[in-house]
């Protein structure tokens, strides 16, 4: 869209004030520049809802975590100290990771039952000591506290994936309306300018032209605890056609191309590396990134994506 605005100016320029060009419909050069900062704003929007979800996963999967560690270890230690009993057989098995909110919360409440009727146990069995507390100091009610938040952390993440969808469909309405725009704008330069304009030759594409893409590079990625930055480094590409190469990225641990952001594009020759926060403003969230080589032609090729999380400090 950036291209068409520049290539409207100087269209534009060549008319002559009076004669701006303007396309079927009425629309002028001014409309598109303005849709080029909306659209700056809802992708901006599509990103910061990625990072909101990327923020929300990364809370409920700790909660979730730690209470299946919780569970694991009440499970073995009712089976050491009970065993044979039934407060043994009554014990639900730990649910695997990615189980659904369901599993998890019924399994979690079936725990909370079966500790409160382990404490309530009479007499005492020898060598067992009532009400159970497991190393760590976690006691039937911190573990309760710690079941009944989860609804809430599910929830949120829940939230966090509707103003995503949202944001990318007002996104990809503009982008909607854009578009024909744009074909529009390549369909009447040629009709406007007289035959042979070197206009005519320049007018952006809106896509690449047929033929090879080229070969995927290598790259890498790291968080550098003295910058409190990413590191991204790459390896060259050999192709003869390059022109630059693009650093993307997308928000979470599951790269999506729909919603990647390009970060810097960097000239064939240039130095292949950059730092940046993208995604990783908060402990323990987690950014993709990828390096697309980009030939003359237009045509691109990504890398597999790669990963960043930032430790959480303790």
């Amino acid at each position: 869209m950036r291209e068409f605005v520049l290539h409207w100016d100087a269209v534009n320029a060549f008319l002559g004030v009076g004669n701006e060009m303007v396309l079927p419909g009425g629309t002028v050069r001014d409309d598109l520049s303005d849709w080029v900062q909306d659209l700056d704003l809802l992708r901006d929007g599509v990103t910061d809802a990625g990072v909101d979800k990327a923020l929300a996963r990364g809370l409920l999967d700790a909660a979730v975590e730690g209470t299946q560690a919780l569970l694991v270890e009440f499970n073995n230690r009712v089976r050491s100290d009970l065993a044979g009993t039934p407060y043994e057989r009554a014990l639900p098995a730990a649910f695997s990771a990615g189980a659904g909110e369901g599993t998890v919360r019924q399994t979690l409440r079936q725990v909370v039952r079966v500790w409160t009727q382990v404490n309530a146990i009479t007499p005492v069995p020898a060598g067992v000591t009532l009400p159970l507390v497991l190393q760590g100091g976690t006691t039937l009610a911190s573990f309760t506290s710690a079941a009944e938040a989860l609804p809430a952390l599910y929830m949120a993440l829940s939230d966090a994936e509707v103003d995503l969808k949202l944001a990318r469909e007002r996104r990809n309405d503009l982008q909607d309306v854009v578009y024909p725009v744009l074909k529009a704008y390549r369909l009447k330069v040629p009709v406007t300018l007289p035959p042979g304009n070197a206009l005519i030759d320049s007018l952006p594409v809106l896509t690449p032209a047929e033929g090879r893409t080229p070969d995927a590079v290598a790259v890498t990625a790291e968080w550098n605890a003295a910058t409190t930055l990413a590191d991204v480094t790459w390896a060259a590409s050999e192709d003869v056609d390059l022109k630059e190469y693009e650093v993307r990225a997308s928000p979470g641990a599951e790269y999506d191309a729909e919603d990647e952001v390009v970060l810097t594009k960097v000239a064939a020759g240039g130095v292949r590396a950059l730092s940046t926060l993208f995604s990783l403003g908060t402990p323990g969230l987690t950014a993709g990134f990828k390096v697309y080589v980009i030939l003359n032609t237009g045509r691109e090729r990504g890398s597999a994506p790669v990963y960043v999380t930032r430790p959480v400090v303790t």
